[in-house]
């Protein structure tokens, strides 16, 4: 995930660890060679869950000066423009003045046509809801009551989803510039992880269940966003997909896609919470950007060692699993190598000393 979550007083590990597990359940779908239940699940949440941490993790502090304004867009220039272009230009095929247009467009269409990394959709799509949501958070400031302010958090979430109803399935030639029409739904999830973090739902389960709770209801959960998925399959088939695509703002029957969405947010937090003592999986949730990025450059290498897996007894299930364990155990020394010599590929500034 592209989210520095250090703005908060203490850093919430849990979050590395939900990013890690986030980021490859990416992998696992964009390996899997069918649709199984299980990437029919994943295939709900894998996305929004990044956005709902940002919404968790972010500072929520209002601007207040055109200095304070500067700094905010210099950041998250820093953590998301500028290793979008940098990874474009590493996957570049051909450097011309359409590459060029197309990497400033910024959307999944543009960068398939340039045949740069696709992927990368995410970041332009992820500044641009950063930027709504932090316009609500600046509007928010100014209500006194706290009442009041749930209920604009609500209003305001419910009106970045008819927004986003509107674009739902919608094939556009090139798409829409920063992928503008999915940071709606992108800035509503946002504006759940804030309201999630104002209640401390997610400090109060780490605090007080157990690990086999949270392991039973996690499980528990990922069954019914299975369901949830499973039922929003045939209004997906009518828009020409086989399951939710955000990257094409796709998402079948919107309220079975939020609901499928939260559900499987949920679940994924509650695993990752059993394992947030595992100090690897908190160091490389922090490379999550890295992870997202590279995948598709070490499936030249993984897919063709995994491939015999899918001869065996449930091959298709295996397949994904494993070549997303290879491309984490190949990342390890990755994700320090570019930590150490190019952190602005992770969205960080170079080190000063």
């Amino acid at each position: 995930m592209i989210v520095d979550n250090t703005s908060h007083k203490v850093r919430k590990e849990y979050l590395d660890v939900i990013k890690l597990f986030s980021v490859l359940c990416v992998i696992h779908n964009h390996a899997a060679p069918t649709y199984t239940p299980i990437r029919r699940t994943i295939s709900a949440f894998f996305m929004p869950v990044f956005f709902i941490i940002y919404g968790i993790a972010s500072s929520k502090k209002p601007w207040k000066s055109g200095k304070e304004i500067g700094r905010f867009l210099e950041k998250e220039i820093k953590a998301l423009l500028v290793p979008y272009v940098l990874w474009a230009l590493i996957y570049a095929k051909r450097l011309d003045w359409t590459f060029v247009k197309n990497l400033l467009f910024g959307n999944n269409y543009s960068l398939q046509r340039v045949e740069t990394n696709s992927v990368l959709w995410f970041l332009p799509c992820m500044f641009m809801s950063v930027l709504l949501f932090q316009i609500l958070v600046n509007i928010e400031s100014r209500i006194t009551k706290n009442y009041v302010k749930l209920g604009f958090s609500v209003i305001a979430a419910i009106a970045c989803g008819l927004i986003s109803c509107c674009f739902n399935g919608q094939k556009v030639d090139g798409g829409r510039f920063f992928g503008w029409d999915i940071a709606f739904t992108g800035c509503l999830f946002m504006i759940i992880g804030k309201i999630i973090d104002a209640v401390s739902v997610l400090e109060t389960i780490k605090e007080r269940w157990p690990l086999y709770i949270k392991g039973m209801v996690g499980i528990v959960v990922m069954v019914i966003t299975c369901i949830l998925a499973t039922e929003n399959l045939p209004y997906l088939k009518e828009i020409g997909c086989r399951g939710v695509t955000m990257a094409h703002s796709k998402y079948g029957r919107y309220d079975l896609f939020l609901a499928g969405a939260l559900m499987g947010s949920f679940g994924i937090c509650l695993i990752s919470m059993m394992f947030e003592r595992v100090k690897l999986f908190v160091y490389m949730g922090k490379f999550s950007l890295v992870i997202m990025a590279v995948h598709h450059w070490l499936f030249l290498y993984v897919l063709p060692i995994c491939n015999g897996i899918m001869d065996l007894k449930y091959g298709d299930v295996l397949y994904p699993m494993i070549v997303a364990l290879c491309c984490f155990i190949i990342c390890i020394p990755l994700c320090y190598l570019i930590d150490r010599y190019c952190p602005e590929l992770n969205g960080k500034s170079v080190r000063l000393n």
